[in-house]
């Protein structure tokens, strides 16, 4: 059976579309992001309980429902955003709120900037986005090489679930979780591709794969502080490691060698452009 028919195939689709009819009749009462009162954020069926939020708790249902129920999530969002204040000229309110805690709590909004950008909704977009940018303290750390969002909670390590849903948006673009599930890149597993990296030591900047020609683009950053011109490598996976040929910075290079059935490519952190070209 292929990869994509086991992530892909009749039968999630199914169960997915019997949920979808169950979840509108019970946790989603009139019509799908205009019923007008509240909608069910989580049932717990031990006490047969809806935790029940109002239109702004819709932004998480559609984040969820965007990939195969486009349309309804769009509605949903749309709701969410009237009632959170996103569409006034009024400043940006923290509406969520973390279990563990009384503060109010940036998931939301978080979430929010990622479904603004799935559906194209500029103004949304730009609006959480500079509310993020004044209050979430945006944070380059010169020492570590770091960039993160720190959110006000005066801790010794960045947070990793916020960061991860602000990298989200930031990564994200227009139609994106709809092509992840419908359009998925199953060539990435057959193409060739780089591993190993000496992480966070240096990073990847880009990795790009060109199929017409047969070429692989690496480029990498300039590392952490006080790292450049320390040895480093990286390895090519699911190439013919026999007959390639690489550029470094534009010039002809023999730092590489055969490792199995992949390859080892020897540089130094700094900030490098490798084109890997198949022969």
């Amino acid at each position: 059976m292929r990869l994509h028919d086991i992530l892909y195939g009749s039968d999630t689709h199914r169960v997915f579309h019997n949920w979808w009819e169950y979840a509108q009749r019970e946790y989603l009462p009139g019509p799908v992001g205009r019923a007008g009162g509240t909608l069910t954020q989580y049932y717990d069926p031990l006490i047969n309980h809806h935790h029940l939020a109002g239109q702004g708790g819709g932004v998480g249902v559609a984040f969820a429902v965007a990939p195969q129920k486009r349309e309804a999530g769009k509605l949903l969002f749309e709701a969410a955003a009237e009632a959170l204040g996103w569409t006034s000229l009024e400043p940006v309110q923290e509406s969520s709120r973390e279990l563990t805690t009384l503060e109010p709590s940036p998931r939301n909004t978080l979430i929010g900037l990622i479904v603004a950008r799935e559906y194209g909704n500029d103004a949304v977009y730009a609006k959480l986005k500079a509310h993020a940018e004044a209050h979430y303290e945006p944070t380059w750390n010169q020492e570590t090489g770091e960039f993160s969002w720190s959110f006000g909670l005066n801790e010794p390590h960045p947070r990793g679930q916020l960061n991860g849903v602000m990298m989200t948006s930031e990564a994200g673009s227009q139609g994106a979780l709809w092509r992840l599930l419908n359009q998925p890149n199953l060539r990435k597993f057959t193409d060739s591709s780089v591993h190993s990296v000496d992480f966070p030591t240096v990073c990847l900047s880009q990795a790009w794969y060109d199929v017409e020609r047969k070429r692989l683009v690496v480029s990498t950053d300039a590392g952490i502080p006080g790292a450049a011109g320390q040895p480093t490598s990286f390895r090519v996976s699911n190439v013919d490691a026999q007959h390639c040929q690489l550029i470094t910075d534009g010039q002809m290079s023999q730092n590489w060698r055969v490792v199995g059935d992949e390859l080892e490519i020897n540089t130094t952190v700094g900030e490098h452009t490798f084109l890997i070209t198949i022969q």
